[in-house]
């Protein structure tokens, strides 16, 4: 009897340690996927741009723009990394589009490229600290020209 105690407890912990090992593998992988992305939020309205963050750490960044303003908007995006500019397509009044792009240290151009309003004041900037090996990559957005020039189009 006393024999089937031990069996039955050392299957009891290596049960208790597989489950234990299972539970660190999967709040490993939950927290690694939570950490892929950081989310900024912008807001565009006549004439100006607001960010919900200055700066933040270089990496994956998804840009949720919303269009609180009457009137249609764009953004486009510029620096920090990027191998050209990346443009979010035309925001109807009331809606939202999102980019998410990869992003190296830095300074981000963010601005609206409909004729006259980033002069207006629809222009922002954002500071990546820290550098990213691999090269900049964006999804969601379409690219257009280099970066290169003038970052406010």
């Amino acid at each position: 009897m006393h024999g089937k105690r031990q069996k039955l407890a050392l299957v009891a912990a290596g049960i208790a340690g597989l489950l234990a090992v299972t539970g660190a593998a999967v709040a490993a992988v939950h927290g690694h996927a939570g950490a892929r992305a950081t989310t900024v939020k912008v807001t565009e309205r006549e004439y100006s741009i607001g960010l919900s963050a200055k700066s933040l750490p270089a990496g994956t960044v998804r840009f949720s723009v919303h269009n609180a303003g009457h009137i249609p908007h764009q953004l486009d995006l510029s620096g920090a990394g990027l191998p050209r500019t990346v443009h979010v397509a035309t925001i109807a009044p009331g809606k939202t589009r999102s980019v998410t792009v990869k992003l190296t240290g830095g300074t981000l151009a963010l601005w609206c490229p409909l004729p006259g309003h980033a002069s207006l004041g629809m222009k922002a900037s954002l500071k990546l600290q820290g550098a990213t090996p691999a090269p900049a990559t964006t999804t969601g957005g379409t690219t257009t020209g280099d970066s290169s020039g003038d970052a406010w189009g």
